[in-house]
């Protein structure tokens, strides 16, 4: 069963028999085919397809609370902070909060 991928990759074959940047072209297609059939993705549940929710969430997650006025973040401070935002996001919050209050318990 041929996928849209294939159909795409045929075409290019087709129209520019030989050409150079069409080798680099299908290359690329081949290398990165499995990860490109969306209806495959579709059919096993995947509801999200496509980069506009992932750049929604770098928008809502990651920008609004690193890009805050006159802050400056090392690499490991990022880190720890966009974690704790996926953490929230998640809904998860209450076990980082449990989390801490069971360490202070036993450092005390």
């Amino acid at each position: 069963m041929n996928s849209e991928v294939d159909r795409v990759m045929d075409t290019i074959r087709e129209l520019l028999p030989g050409h150079p940047q069409a080798r680099k072209i299908l290359d690329c297609y081949q290398a990165n085919k499995d990860r490109m059939d969306y209806k495959k993705y579709l059919q096993i549940g995947c509801g999200l397809i496509g980069s506009g929710a992932i750049e929604s969430a770098h928008r809502t997650v990651v920008q609004k609370r690193l890009k805050l006025s006159g802050q400056r973040w090392t690499k490991r401070g990022a880190q720890n902070m966009l974690n704790l935002r996926v953490t929230h996001m998640n809904g998860q919050w209450d076990k980082v909060v449990k989390l801490v209050q069971t360490e202070f318990k036993a450092a005390a």
